[in-house]
Order: C-alpha cells, then sequence, then structure tokens
C-alpha cells in the first residue's frame, strides 16, 4: 500500500486564508508532525481516490468532487497515534472535524 504526496500541496498556506491561523495552531502543538496533503486538484483527488479502491491506499478516500481538500478546506498530517488522536480532540473542541471520527486519522477538515 502507499500514499499518494504530492510535495506541491503539502504547505497549509494552500488552505483558505481564514483556515490557515487555526491549521498552523493546531500544527505548533506539536511540530513534528507532518503534513502531507493539503489542496488537491480534481485530477489529484481522482487518483487517489481510485487508488483508494483498488485497495492501494492505508487510508480512505472521498469521491472526486466532493472533497475539502480540493477547496482548501482539509490537510492530512502524519504522526504517532496517540498525538493525532489528541490533535483530534482538540480540533473538535475549536469547532473542526477530525477523519479520526471516521477511519481516517490523518484527516482534518472545516
Amino acid at each position: 500500500m502507499s500514499y499518494v504526496y504530492d510535495p506541491t500541496s503539502h504547505s497549509l498556506s494552500a488552505l483558505e486564508p481564514w483556515l490557515v491561523p487555526w491549521a498552523y495552531a493546531l500544527y505548533a502543538a506539536w511540530p513534528y508532525a507532518q503534513i502531507t496533503s493539503v489542496r488537491r486538484t480534481l485530477a489529484q483527488q481522482t487518483r487517489l481516490y481510485d487508488a483508494f479502491l483498488r485497495g492501494e491506499s492505508r487510508y480512505p478516500a472521498a469521491p472526486p468532487g466532493s472533497s475539502l481538500h480540493e477547496v482548501g478546506r482539509a490537510w492530512d498530517m502524519v504522526a504517532e497515534p496517540q498525538v493525532l488522536r489528541a490533535f483530534g480532540e482538540l480540533w473538535e473542541s475549536w469547532g473542526g472535524t477530525w477523519g479520526g471520527r471516521f477511519g481516517d486519522p490523518i484527516h482534518f477538515e472545516a
């Protein structure tokens, strides 16, 4: 299994401007986490979704056209499971949605 990584879309600054400070504040809680994906094009989302359907992705992917990554309102980051859980709980306390509630612990969205 592999994770589709695109180095051009892993900066939190690619998020919608209103979301950037919130995402950076969360990331600052444990700067050793790795941001792996932020904004995706429709083509990138299609490739990721197709890989997921083929069983080649460790994490779920939304169908093209329905991912908040495509509109700059979601990002993925990798860290130890306990760190992701703590991030997720903190993010939810701020009003965000954590993918750990639906089997995608690296996913954060607003």
